[in-house]
């Protein structure tokens, strides 16, 4: 999915979203994810897709950001042996942003510590709209993501305090803010108000 930025509508990024077997249950991404969780097999999974997801960017000749959320339980685990080459070459020759959501924030120990590794493979930071958890400005502070997000699609955004709060502690560590639900013209104008200069439609 393509990530535009809402001043012209250029393509700067793309969001990387693993989903199943068309057709099937596990088409959808959230029954992929509660699957490989009752099979014990969320890490497997999850470095299979950012392998996955690198090949495919490098094989298309993606310049621009490729967005992934890498699972809590995945945080500071190793690399299996069998993908190291191809997540090598991705973290080497990609420009990647890893987003962070609420679960990410259960253990915000592990979390610093995680996002301390992805610094080090020269990844950057999205932090989702956690602005409804109590962690959320902690969250902001502690990761001191590039960019943060908004759902437009969750009533109530716009004026919610717990947004104004939690962008206000997103502008005073420099993050960009991007918009996600934006599908139309007035969804942009909403999107513009809340100081968003990048937007994702659902």
């Amino acid at each position: 999915q393509p990530v535009r930025r809402l001043t012209d509508d250029a393509v700067v990024g793309w969001k990387a979203t693993g989903r199943g077997k068309p057709g099937t249950e596990l088409a959808d991404t959230l029954a992929l994810l509660d699957e490989a969780v009752t099979l014990g097999l969320v890490e497997r999974l999850d470095w299979a897709f950012r392998a996955l997801v690198f090949e495919r960017a490098l094989g298309a000749g993606v310049h621009e950001t490729v967005h992934l959320t890498p699972e809590p339980q995945t945080f500071l685990s190793p690399c299996p042996p069998r993908l190291a080459v191809a997540v090598g070459r991705g973290r080497r020759e990609l420009d990647v942003a890893a987003e962070v959501h609420a679960d990410g924030l259960i253990d915000l120990g592990k979390l610093d510590r995680a996002v301390t590794e992805m610094r080090g493979w020269g990844w950057r930071m999205v932090l989702a709209d956690v602005a409804d958890e109590p962690a959320a400005v902690r969250a902001v502070e502690l990761v001191r993501p590039e960019f943060v997000q908004v759902d437009l699609s969750r009533l109530g955004r716009a004026s919610s305090p717990a947004v104004a709060a939690f962008l206000a502690a997103a502008r005073g560590v420099g993050s960009e803010v991007m918009a996600l639900g934006v599908d139309s013209p007035s969804h942009r104008v909403q999107a513009v108000s809340l100081g968003a200069t990048l937007g994702r439609g659902q």
